[in-house]
């Protein structure tokens, strides 16, 4: 700009300005009013030195014109006063006087310009010019200092202000000392700074006279230092750097900062800006970051990143485990490089327009590994969008299910499914007879619901252990269904009982062939192991819609019936009647009967004395249980004992026929009766409880009866599991000193192979071989083999049910060694063997 623009630009700005004109001589004061009126703002006029301060203190003008000699105040001592309220405000003198003393005066105030007077124009201009030129500047100044002010105050960059005056002092960082360059007192600070350490104000900063040192952790104010002395002191400029600033509460806040020095006009440092930019959010997306890699490295499912084209960017390592391929063998391909081709392409084009429509899929798909082997997997696939929602990526993610389908396919199995015979169990038979009951009701046709019961397996599984009984069931259920069609579907419901349902029965002579069929199968002999096994079966048949229309029904009915057939002699089948309802109802009667019995302590003991054959002398007594029922009178063992045994309830009837034996011995000895052995039976269900030693001993104790009183009765059938658990409770007892008996001997099987593992005192004639004695010549050849047998090792036999002399006879001819029965007296009350005790010996 040259110097004609540069009076052109000061004329405008001088316009704009106002000024105060002070003289005493009002002419020379009116001639100059009208010029600067022409030229100024506003002008206003003051006739002395007072005069013109009051007009200044109420109209604050921009210039001030002068003379200087003038009454009351002259214009000296009132620019003295001007520059007090307004120091940088513009003093132009016009005097006539040219006195030394007024000059120094003027430049002590800081006057700017001089005109002397006369006043000439053009030099008052050339004042006026150079004073509009200087407020010029000053107010360009001015709107720099507080657009400054704005952007410092306002900006979200946090901006610190320290002082950089130079002291060489120490500042002990993590334990070493540390030559500090600079003072770094902070002296200012924008709110984004305050705002980033947790301050309201920098007074409250001020007031702790806190350095910027203070405001970061040790680590950082030792890498600060270094930058301040090999960076900032040296180019007046740092590199971008990290570092934790401390907010009031002494949190770390991560920023990037760089250092600015400012210098004084001498060339001083004087202060260091430091601009920062918190990077917390940045630092929480790095380990976001971090996290996802680490989650797509270590996730147990694999997983493909794939661009638009899907075409493979990366995959994790899952990936690689699952199938086989490496991230290098899969990258640039294709996803369906896995194609197991056990899909078409019907169904990857609905997975297509799913994805691309929804903008996501999964399901179940078959996939094969770089093996060969195809594998079921769960597949997840997510379309990945860009900003202007185009496609930009696809994320898939899957997991080999092969495993966990075998293992639900197995859970299904196990939930409708027998794990032992693989048939049916009672949830699946139900729903598929509640499925053939809706056929038949809809086709009007008429099914019939078949009941098994296995007879008397409960002695084989108890005898010979349940890993034989397991492997009987299994043929069992593959008897059954070999005789079944393959539309008629047969059931384990539980324990050795089946079900089976015949559809579509058009004459019910069909249902009996086809039972007469299985029962036929049952009966052949079993061959398990080293043993030739025998069972049968009884069934019972109801036939839809004659005995029920539901399956509840016509199943409770077929069971009843299946009962029926077992109290009519077993081996049988029986089909469902009205009278059959009845017998199942007294059978629940009589059940809730025993266990009220049990609990009014109703049940009694009998006993029954075993004579040596020889001299009619009492050897023993047997302890037999009898329940008098108030309105049945006396109920056969044979009907409850079964009951009990089905039931459970044989557990503390046992123990408590036991207990009260012994007791009752003990008694009679201790009012000096002959001391003997007292015999108690012990059922299969019993000895199965594992607990048997410490219930006999526990009773023993309790009793005070001692053990060589007290023989334990067990079935032929319970011994024929030589488990070297039977074979070791058997020795236990007799260590103890309890005998051991096998009641009703020669029932069972056909191999005596046990007795010589058991240690048995005394083998029981089954009465039914006593029945018919002497003439029945079967019985009395397996009579007397028995008695031979049980002789030759070594243990005494005795034969019950003999009830008159003829048997006898015989068994005294054949040297059977006791007896016991009617012959020589009933089971009687406790009073009444009191009295045989006393007398010692029965005759016949």
């Amino acid at each position: 700009m040259n110097e004609i623009q540069q009076d052109n630009v000061d004329k405008l700005y001088l316009q704009s300005l106002s000024v105060l004109y002070v003289e005493d001589e009002d002419e020379v004061r009116d001639q100059l009013y009208t010029y600067l009126k022409r030229r100024c703002r506003k002008v206003y006029t003051a006739a002395n030195g007072k005069k013109g301060l009051e007009a200044y203190t109420k109209y604050q003008p921009d210039i001030v014109v002068t003379d200087i000699l003038m009454p009351v105040m002259d214009g000296l001592q009132m620019a003295a006063y001007i520059q007090e309220i307004s120091p940088r405000v513009p003093v132009v003198v016009t005097t006539a006087f040219e006195e030394p003393r007024y000059f120094h005066r003027a430049i002590e105030l800081g006057v700017q310009q001089y005109v002397n007077k006369p006043v000439k124009l053009p030099v008052l201009e050339q004042a006026l010019l150079k004073c509009a030129r200087l407020l010029r500047a000053e107010a360009a100044l001015k709107e720099i200092e507080e657009r400054y002010k704005v952007l410092f105050k306002l900006s979200h960059i946090a901006i610190s202000v320290a002082d950089a005056d130079q002291e060489q002092q120490s500042v002990v960082i993590k334990g070493s000392n540390v030559q500090k360059g600079l003072e770094g007192l902070l002296v200012d600070c924008n709110d984004a700074f305050l705002g980033l350490i947790d301050y309201q104000d920098i007074e409250e900063l001020k007031d702790q006279e806190l350095s910027i040192y203070s405001l970061m952790t040790d680590e950082s104010a030792k890498k600060f230092n270094d930058l301040v002395q090999h960076e900032l002191l040296v180019r007046g400029f740092s590199s971008e750097f990290e570092l934790e600033l401390l907010s009031k509460n002494k949190v770390k806040i991560p920023v990037i900062a760089q250092l600015i020095l400012r210098y004084s006009e001498s060339g001083e440092p004087i202060e260091i800006w430091g601009v920062m930019r918190d990077i917390r959010e940045r630092r929480k997306a790095e380990e976001s970051l971090r996290l996802a890699a680490k989650v797509f490295e270590s996730s147990k499912d694999a997983i493909i990143i794939s661009d638009k084209n899907n075409v493979i960017i990366s995959v994790n390592q899952a990936f690689t485990e699952i199938t086989g391929f490496s991230s290098q063998e899969a990258a640039g391909k294709n996803p369906n490089m896995l194609s197991s081709g056990r899909h078409d392409n019907g169904f990857y084009h609905l997975l297509w327009a799913d994805l691309l429509t929804k903008g996501y899929w999964q399901g179940e798909i078959w996939n094969r590994r770089k093996n060969g082997e195809t594998f079921l997997e769960w597949l997840s696939i997510s379309t990945v969008y860009d900003n202007d929602q185009e496609v930009s990526h696809f994320i898939a993610i899957f997991s080999d299910i092969s495993d966990m389908k075998s293992s639900e396919a197995h859970i299904e199995f196990l939930a409708n499914y027998d794990p032992l015979t693989q048939l049916p169990n009672r949830r699946l038979f139900i729903d598929r007879l509640d499925q053939a009951l809706k056929t038949a009701a809809r086709e009007k046709t008429r099914l019939a619901v078949l009941f098994f019961d296995l007879d008397h397996f409960k002695t084989i599984n108890d005898s010979l252990g349940h890993s034989i009984g397991d492997q009987m069931l299994i043929e069992v259920a593959s008897r059954l269904s070999d005789c079944m069609r393959e539309v008629d579907s047969v059931s384990r419901l539980s324990g050795d009982e089946f079900a089976a349902v015949i559809t579509d029965i058009s004459d019910i002579g069909d249902v009996i062939k086809v039972v007469n069929k299985i029962i036929e199968a049952i009966r052949g002999a079993f061959k398990i192991n080293d043993y030739e096994l025998h069972v049968t079966m009884s069934t019972g048949i109801s036939v839809y819609p004659n005995d029920g229309e539901n399956y509840e029904i016509l199943l409770k009915n077929a069971d009843t019936a299946m009962y029926c057939a077992k109290n009519n002699g077993r081996d049988s089948f029986e089909f469902f009647s009205a009278s059959m309802s009845t017998r199942a109802l007294e059978r629940l009667s009589l059940e809730g009967s025993l266990r009220k019995a049990i609990e009014n302590k109703e049940l009694l003991i009998y006993y029954q004395p075993q004579i040596e054959v020889n001299t009619g002398k009492i050897l023993g007594m047997e302890a037999l249980l009898r329940w008098p029922h108030a309105d049945l009178g006396m109920i056969s063992p044979e009907k409850f004992i079964p009951l009990a045994e089905e039931t459970g309830l044989i557990i503390p009837i046992g123990k408590w026929v036991l207990a009260e034996a012994c007791r009752q011995n003990k008694a009679w000895q201790d009012q000096g009766l002959p001391a003997i052995p007292i015999a108690v039976n012990v059922s299969a269900v019993q000895f199965r409880q594992h607990n048997l030693m410490e219930i006999v001993q526990e009773t023993l104790l309790t009793t005070g009866l001692k053990s060589r009183y007290l023989e334990l009765e067990l079935t032929e059938g319970l011994l024929m599991d030589c488990s070297e658990y039977n074979v070791t409770l058997l020795q236990d007892f007799r260590q103890l000193g309890v005998q051991i008996s096998i009641d009703d001997f020669g029932t069972g099987y056909s191999s005596f192979s046990y007795l010589k593992r058991f240690p048995i005192n005394k083998l029981k004639i089954d009465l039914s071989f006593c029945i018919g004695l002497p003439k029945d010549k079967d019985n009395a050849s397996i009579t007397s083999a028995i008695i031979s047998l049980g002789h030759d090792l070594g243990m005494v036999v005795i034969a019950e049910g003999v009830e008159d002399e003829k048997q006898f006879n015989f068994l005294q001819a054949h040297q059977c060694d006791e007896i016991q029965g009617y012959l020589f007296s009933p089971p009687v009350l406790a009073a009444e063997i009191e009295q045989l005790l006393k007398k010692g010996k029965i005759k016949i």
